[in-house]
């Protein structure tokens, strides 16, 4: 059956069960993956034009369980803290993003025999990241995805821990993600390392990593703001990356923690870097473990672009 979750002044939105991982933990599970708050204040709703939503509504259980979806690990690991819905109403700019997505999806539609591809993804960012796409839309950082080309990198609905893993922790150990609704149109493949900033050719609209069962999508830069509508901010606390296959970093003088640093910057954007570069200044200053640099590492710059740096030695 499929999750209607309704919007005002703008199109219900419907999360098919594909979208949404399978959910089949217990309710103890079920109540482990709510964090324990008092309702502390997360955002600025006026400034962000966002509303909290309630933890006892239907809406926020679909959009919980479609983070933490049917893995009975991941939904005791993860806490959500809250969930904030852009409300398109709230300013005559929002509206008019809301309008642009519309029209770029009516025309992605009337190309593709009748249908614009639109589905839910997942990104992954920083605090001050997510703040700004939410207030300005999404824009052009130094060394932005350039793991599959330079654009906008999404993660699938069914596929969430890629953009948990590119999450950067804020100052109070908190993680943020945005589901979006994404005009995907007819993709095409692009390969793992592709340096493209546009497809290939007019007839196709986006870029996926796989064609028929993708898991990462690309939004060239130049539709980032037309095909890309954040819809939710997921808050949550994350205990650790357990659970995931492990990844040897390499020791040896060739390619030490500075080397790595180094090669880092191609991939990651700006934003990252200073997170990561402080990290590392902790682990020289002893403050942190390696295992705890190799667990915040892996959470920011994600086991793809870690597994690429190593096999490529």
């Amino acid at each position: 059956m499929n999750q209607l979750v309704q919007f005002e002044a703008q199109p219900s939105v419907i999360l098919e069960d594909d979208d949404i991982a399978k959910v089949d933990y217990d309710s103890e599970a079920e109540a482990d993956g709510f964090a324990n708050t008092s309702r502390v204040e997360l955002f600025d709703t006026k400034e962000l034009k966002v509303q909290r939503l309630e933890e006892t509504s239907n809406e926020y259980g679909i959009v919980r369980r479609s983070l933490v979806g049917g893995r009975r690990d991941l939904g005791k690991k993860v806490k959500v803290v809250g969930i904030h819905k852009k409300k398109y109403d709230w300013s005559e700019m929002d509206e008019a993003r809301l309008a642009v997505f519309r029209v770029f999806a009516a025309a992605v539609a009337s190309r593709n025999g009748g249908d614009a591809n639109i589905k839910y993804g997942w990104y992954g960012g920083s605090r001050d990241e997510i703040k700004e796409i939410m207030m300005y839309g999404f824009r052009r950082f130094e060394h932005r995805g350039l793991q599959y080309g330079r654009g906008v990198h999404l993660s699938a609905a069914n596929n969430p821990m890629e953009s948990v893993k590119t999450s950067v922790p804020d100052s109070d150990g908190l993680m943020h993600v945005l589901l979006c609704r994404v005009i995907l149109g007819r993709p095409e493949l692009v390969n793992f390392g592709s340096q493209r900033d546009q497809p290939s050719s007019m007839k196709f609209d986006s870029g996926v990593n796989d064609i028929s069962s993708p898991t990462k999508y690309v939004i060239w830069e130049h539709h980032m703001n037309t095909h890309i509508l954040p819809v939710y901010i997921i808050s949550f606390r994350i205990d650790s990356l357990t659970g995931m296959p492990s990844i040897r970093l390499p020791t040896s003088p060739r390619m030490g923690i500075n080397g790595l640093m180094g090669r880092l910057t191609n991939y990651l954007s700006s934003s990252k870097m200073v997170v990561i570069k402080k990290l590392q200044h902790e682990y020289h200053k002893n403050k942190i473990s390696r295992p705890g640099f190799i667990r915040n590492l892996r959470a920011i710059a994600g086991d793809d672009v870690l597994r690429a740096i190593v096999k490529g030695l």
